[in-house]
């Protein structure tokens, strides 16, 4: 039985931190198809929240920074929650801030979690590989395709 590598929405604008999710999710060795957006626009585009894009495939798991450039990772989140194609996705937000009023806003908002990221390199690592293995919808069978300018694609 050939099983559908899950897709994972990471929504970061931070190009390090962006490259340290996608090598601790090229780690875990299995299929996983990574898609990215560096604004909070462009993560609304990707999770068709926009008119343009409404009716396109529902990811398995949303990793979303808080504080984005054009839109905030917390209204990206209470849009997400608004919309019934996208209201049961989990959607986690993975944060620099570790302000009790942005965790309490964003779990108020619907937010499955809310992890604030991690200053020191391995710790982030297992961060963003803890919250994929927990939260990810299809389980743990998933894994990581090869790197194409900075985002995962599903093989042609």
């Amino acid at each position: 039985m050939i099983h559908e590598p899950a897709t994972l929405i990471l929504i970061e604008d931070t190009p390090d931190d962006e490259q340290l999710a996608l090598r601790a999710l090229r780690q875990l060795g299995v299929p996983l198809m990574v898609k990215v957006a560096r604004d909070g626009e462009a993560g609304v585009k990707l999770l068709g929240l926009d008119d343009a894009n409404a009716d396109g495939p529902v990811p398995d798991l949303v990793l979303c920074d808080l504080k984005l450039p054009k839109l905030s990772g917390d209204e990206i989140l209470r849009r997400a929650r608004a919309s019934e194609r996208l209201k049961d996705v989990p959607f986690v937000i993975f944060s620099s801030s570790d302000e009790t009023s942005d965790i309490d806003r964003c779990k108020a908002l619907g937010a499955t979690d809310y992890v604030p990221k991690p200053v020191d390199y391995e710790l982030y690592q297992e961060s963003v590989r803890e919250i994929t293995t927990s939260h990810l919808r299809k389980g743990p069978t998933f894994c990581v395709l090869p790197e194409e300018n900075g985002v995962q694609r599903r093989p042609k």
